[in-house]
């Protein structure tokens, strides 16, 4: 049905209970995916899994799982596959930020980081590569990125390196894993009005109005958003799409920084 696109499908989002994580759990399943929303924070993911069923009436299940260990997260999958007769859709989403001048970052702030971002990511996409394998069927990967990954931002030293990491990870993986019918891509969004980034805000640690000034539509991204575009890299829509990241910013990687034009200039 053209109104559920991924109905019959089973999708896992990690790092799932709450911001961009949530919205991508409640449009997939909105498209009519079975979904699991998978959270290092059980409750919170509980209630989130809730609301989700409440909303849509698709099947919601919630796992609390820390993905900086790959023993929980090869258990994530194996439980949801046997629970649905299979995984099609995995977002990694799960992430830590650590907002730290440079100068201020510890080995446990990158060791977290990239435990969490990177190697986090990687255990569960190879978990989930080796169910497709094993049932002949396609996946879908869905990773999400940063804009940061590639524009630098104060602050965000091992954030910004752990994104670049994923990014290039998303690459690869898409590059072996086309074999096995197999997509990989990633979603990199600017500036999202999440609760973390308007507490930012208000702690004073961001400038909405200078931020938006650097964004050509005028605005942050809103978290359903982003999940449009993970729903869609997900899908058949996408069926010819690998190995790409697809910079969902409201045009800011494409502003070079120029000052706009005065209008009503001579021609030369």
């Amino acid at each position: 049905m053209k109104d559920k696109p991924l109905a019959g499908r089973t999708a896992i989002v990690t790092g799932a209970a709450q911001g961009i994580g949530a919205a991508c759990a409640q449009a997939l399943a909105a498209a009519g995916a079975a979904v699991v929303v998978a959270d290092l924070n059980g409750d919170a993911a509980q209630q989130t899994a809730a609301s989700i069923a409440a909303a849509t009436g698709a099947s919601a299940f919630a796992a609390a799982v820390d993905v900086a260990d790959a023993a929980q997260c090869r258990a994530l999958i194996d439980d949801a596959a046997s629970r649905h007769n299979g995984v099609d859709i995995l977002v990694n989403c799960a992430a830590v930020v650590a907002m730290k001048p440079a100068l201020d970052l510890t080995l446990d702030d990158w060791q977290r980081i990239f435990s969490v971002g990177v190697y986090g990511a990687f255990a569960c996409a190879q978990a989930f590569a080796r169910q497709v394998v094993a049932r002949h069927g396609n996946g879908a990967i869905v990773n999400i990125s940063s804009i940061t990954a590639h524009h630098s931002a104060h602050g965000r030293t091992a954030y910004a390196a752990s994104k670049a990491a994923l990014d290039s990870m998303t690459r690869s993986l898409a590059l072996e894993w086309a074999e096995h019918r197999i997509r990989v891509n990633a979603v990199a969004p600017s500036h999202t009005a999440t609760d973390r980034l308007k507490q930012a805000i208000q702690a004073g640690q961001l400038e909405y109005d200078t931020i938006v000034q650097r964004i050509p539509l005028g605005r942050f991204a809103e978290p359903a958003e982003i999940a449009d575009a993970v729903v869609f890299l997900a899908s058949d829509q996408a069926r010819f799409i690998t190995g790409q990241v697809l910079a969902v910013d409201g045009g800011y990687t494409a502003n070079g920084g120029w000052l706009p034009m005065k209008t009503g200039m001579e021609r030369g």
